[in-house]
């Protein structure tokens, strides 16, 4: 009996269809304008925030987005920005803001026809529009060369050899904190 109520949740759970829903949010137009309304987001499908924007304004009116027709869009607490790289617009979730600004972009990977999404991650230096391609197994030595002058802070990142996004994040974090007072 154990086995067949699992294999029903288990069924359920693949069938169901994604929690797909609509949070307050904003819209940044390619004129500027912020304009306030409603982000449809589907967690299930991350990917696809970094592709497209189905945006609905204060007055009902529904339309999708792609990144070369809008330079930002947001929701709680999720900033994305549209940035051309490579020639190709796209979103890029923007993780921190200060004088460094670190970004994570989703891109689909096919491997013997699976699909599967992986994530690159770029830092941008205050007063510079170039993004800087993350090495991923030499964070810590590329971090203290952005903080040149106070490298220190990079010394707080402990995976030496692997990429840890959360404990990028709260380096860089605690680096901006501490530019904007000195």
């Amino acid at each position: 009996m154990k086995k067949i109520i699992a294999l029903i949740m288990v069924t359920c759970a693949y069938f169901s269809p994604a929690q797909v829903s609509f949070v307050k949010g904003y819209l940044v137009t390619d004129k500027s304008d912020t304009l306030r309304g409603e982000v449809k987001i589907n967690p299930k499908k991350e990917f696809e925030n970094h592709n497209k924007i189905f945006f609905k304004d204060n007055s009902g009116t529904q339309k999708n987005y792609k990144p070369n027709k809008v330079k930002a869009y947001g929701y709680e607490n999720n900033h994305y920005v549209s940035i051309v790289q490579d020639e190709e617009p796209k979103f890029y979730k923007r993780l921190t803001t200060g004088a460094l600004v670190l970004y994570k972009v989703a891109f689909e990977v096919v491997n013997m026809n699976e699909v599967a999404y992986d994530y690159e991650y770029y830092i941008e230096r205050e007063g510079e529009t170039k993004l800087t391609e993350v090495k991923q197994s030499k964070f810590k030595k590329q971090l203290q060369e952005l903080m040149s002058g106070s490298a220190g802070f990079a010394n707080d990142f402990k995976d030496e050899k692997k990429f840890n996004e959360a404990g990028a994040i709260e380096v860089i974090t605690k680096y901006n904190t501490w530019k904007k007072t000195n």
